[in-house]
């Protein structure tokens, strides 16, 4: 049996947001062959359910691993096997010291901001989940978030970065997703993590772990995988680290992959 995580944005689903005929039906297949299926995305959990359903999770016992492997659910039936939160107080405090850069928080089924803007509109739409504005949350936060994202242009971004590293560097796992996003996760996260959680309670060794990714978000995963596949639009640290190259995400990287070596 192997164990294959595949990222979403970049990797699953091509540039203009689908999965297409060849790599669902490759997944679907893999699945169906007794393979582990996991979709392993920064998205909060709600905002991968219609992709796990496309590719009939339901049938095989697919997995989720969201919030860059914060939490780790049963498709077919939404039991969360892992879950991992920031601890609220420390939540508060980056809240409470970042207020120059704009924050996107999941919550349940939806994502928070203390004010509207153009990154929580686009994740909005990109996600279809609820965006809602809590003017007070960056004082009042009632939950233990499973992350923190900032979202920036990418300049004002790479200016503040430093100060997200040195302040709490210590205390959280941190990784920059997008070129205007940057994640803080609990200490330890990441999605490479999540899939040697997930091998070791299905009994799957981590030579048999086929992860697939193009963003420094996947890195982690790209690295413990037996097998760490770079999709050909993947950034270069992606590609270099990874010990195959396949086709991009618009060329059914994932279908060409999995035909080849599993299916």
């Amino acid at each position: 049996m192997k164990l294959i995580g595949v990222d979403v944005d970049g990797t699953l689903l091509n540039s203009e947001n689908k999965i297409t005929p060849r790599t669902r039906q490759a997944l679907i297949r893999a699945g169906e062959m007794g393979h582990k299926i996991v979709i392993v995305s920064g998205r909060p959990t709600e905002a991968v359910k219609d992709l796990a359903k496309e590719l009939k999770f339901d049938k095989f016992d697919g997995l989720l691993s969201n919030y860059n492997g914060g939490s780790i659910t049963n498709y077919a039936s939404g039991k969360v096997l892992v879950n991992h939160n920031l601890e609220r107080n420390l939540a508060l405090e980056i809240l409470d010291k970042t207020r120059f850069l704009n924050i996107i928080v999941p919550y349940k089924d939806m994502i928070l901001s203390d004010k509207d803007h153009k990154f929580l509109e686009a994740e909005k739409k990109l996600l279809g989940l609820e965006a809602r504005i809590v003017s007070d949350i960056r004082d009042k936060l009632d939950f233990d978030p499973n992350k923190i994202l900032f979202a920036a242009d990418s300049a004002n971004l790479e200016e503040h970065i430093p100060f997200l590293k040195e302040n709490f560097g210590h205390k959280t796992s941190q990784v920059r997703s997008h070129r205007n996003y940057y994640e803080i996760m609990p200490k330890g996260l990441s999605k490479g993590n999540s899939l040697l959680e997930i091998a070791k309670i299905y009994g799957i060794d981590q030579a048999d772990i086929i992860a697939f990714g193009d963003e420094m978000n996947d890195a982690s995963m790209i690295e413990i995988a037996g097998t760490g596949v770079a999709m050909a639009n993947a950034v270069e640290p992606i590609k270099n680290m990874a010990d195959y190259l396949t086709l991009s995400n618009d060329e059914d990287g994932i279908g060409d992959y999995l035909e080849k070596f599993v299916l």
